[in-house]
């Protein structure tokens, strides 16, 4: 093996997987911290990141950040912004639209933190009401906000990508095959899609 310092996690996934093994062997360990994130933060970056490319995402967060002189995204920079100031600040109606739902939706909580409080399927159908939210977005926010190590997107072109390359999948298959393939990855199905992650970029 390259790297001898894999997590229980890993070494669980080399053992269910010969495919993965090759890649997390490859990869060397990857670290996942359990810590919860900023769910509003989070959930920004998030819809600024659908569609488009990981570099173009950055760069236009990056933008947005300075604009506010934050390092954040925060409730109170978008609280007063209507859609089309959200817009003015280089994004989509869609994308401007969906973030002050965003906006509205923390705003009528007690706490920011209520999200992490809730059972995963209701929080998962609070966000799927917001406009913009799909099942991309709320699984991408349950891996990286709330940090469940046991998540994987089949609508995620990248991971797909990689699954067809190293043959776990067929071409052209339907993302049931996608998700079939990765419930041998349970419980640790986040920690395998790192990986593909790393191995696509």
């Amino acid at each position: 093996m390259k790297n001898d310092n894999f997590t229980k996690k890993e070494l669980f996934l080399i053992s269910q997987d010969k495919k993965l093994a090759k890649i997390i062997e490859n990869n060397g360990s990857i670290s996942f911290s359990r810590k919860k994130q900023d769910p509003f933060n989070n959930l920004v970056e998030i819809i600024i990141s659908q569609f488009i490319s990981t570099k173009a995402a950055e760069g236009i967060k990056k933008n947005i950040l300075k604009s506010f002189n934050k390092k954040n995204f925060e409730l109170k920079s978008f609280k007063n912004l209507n859609i089309d100031e959200i817009k003015t600040l280089g994004l989509s109606t869609n994308k401007a639209k969906s973030i002050k739902e965003v906006t509205n939706y923390f705003l009528q909580q007690n706490s920011q933190d209520r999200i992490f409080n809730l059972g995963q399927k209701q929080r998962e159908l609070e966000l799927l009401n917001l406009f913009g939210i799909g099942r991309w977005s709320v699984e991408m926010f349950e891996m990286f906000a709330i940090r469940n190590v046991n998540v994987f997107s089949s609508g995620d072109a990248a991971l797909r990508s990689v699954m067809i390359e190293k043959k776990m999948v067929p071409k052209n298959s339907k993302l049931e095959k996608f998700e079939i393939y990765a419930e041998r990855w349970s419980p640790f199905k986040t920690i395998a899609s790192l990986h593909l992650w790393k191995t696509f970029d």
